[in-house]
């Protein structure tokens, strides 16, 4: 039986529906033999997460999604594999990180209030019921508000990159998100490159200078990436000698056409990945020459 994974998901500690351990219980009915919590801008949930994978008898590996931006492109995510939740520099860096959704999440309430949509922060908290409150958060409640139909017309007129209440959040710079991870002994992957909007040489172009910030991998196999583009992106990979990697995107009901598991991601992705992070430290102290 070929042994599949899934190295891109996210857990109601950030904006998916599945608790942590839900998200491995459900990869383990799925036949999955590992898989990764990549929540936004947050490792809260990878204790939970990896203790379940024990009892489980699943690989699971903990990570995280970092939002960035680069000149004028200002939604670059970056994953992260092999966070230590124990790490303090990290944890810190990351509580600036939630600061600033929190900040962007204020800006985008009074934003909405000028266009005539009354939306308060008890009412984002009950939404959320416990997650870090975000954008589809937002989008729901409007709904349920009766402020717009569904929540593609929230983002499309109202909170999305282009709408009439967006407010951008306080990021790291890419090569920033990506030498923050190396730095800490984290792997760094760019994710679904395909939804960056660069050309193909800018893309390289891309890669050539996070190279330089430590960058280690690139995501070629995502829900969003047709297999064509999957095939040029792993030709990339091999190209730039980076760790290829793949995931679904999992969101639960927050993405119900996205599924765990789809599309499939080989298992050799897992050892290489796991190659890297070995090498990770010989990699550093070969950059310090």
């Amino acid at each position: 039986m070929r042994k599949l994974i899934d190295l891109h998901m996210h857990s109601t500690v950030s904006d998916g529906t599945y608790t942590p351990s839900e998200l491995v219980r459900h990869a383990k009915e799925k036949g999955l033999s590992a898989i990764a919590l990549t929540d936004h801008d947050t490792a809260g949930g990878v204790k939970e997460f990896l203790e379940e994978g024990k009892k489980q008898g699943i690989e699971t590996i903990a990570g995280i999604e970092i939002s960035s931006l680069f000149e004028g492109y200002p939604e670059i995510h970056v994953l992260g594999y092999f966070i230590d939740p124990e790490n303090k520099d990290v944890m810190e860096k990351l509580n600036f990180l939630q600061d600033a959704r929190k900040v962007r999440n204020i800006k985008l309430i009074a934003r909405l209030k000028d266009l005539g949509f009354e939306v308060t922060w008890e009412e984002l908290e009950k939404e959320a019921n416990g997650q870090l409150i975000g954008r589809p958060h937002f989008a729901a409640l409007m709904v349920k508000k009766g402020f717009v139909k569904d929540t593609n017309e929230a983002f499309s007129k109202y909170i999305g990159n282009d709408g009439l209440a967006f407010v951008p959040k306080e990021k790291l710079t890419t090569p920033e998100a990506v030498s923050f991870l190396f730095e800490n002994g984290i792997v760094p992957v760019l994710a679904h490159p395909i939804l960056i909007g660069m050309n193909t040489n800018d893309l390289i172009d891309f890669i050539i200078l996070l190279k330089k910030s430590g960058l280690q991998g690139l995501e070629v196999i995502h829900s969003e990436i047709p297999e064509k583009e999957s095939r040029k992106y792993l030709e990339l990979a091999y190209r730039f000698n980076l760790v290829p990697t793949g995931g679904s995107d999992f969101h639960g009901e927050n993405k119900p056409y996205v599924k765990m598991g789809v599309p499939e991601v080989p298992y050799d992705f897992f050892i290489k990945l796991k190659e890297r992070k070995r090498d990770m430290f010989s990699i550093m102290e070969t950059r310090k020459l």
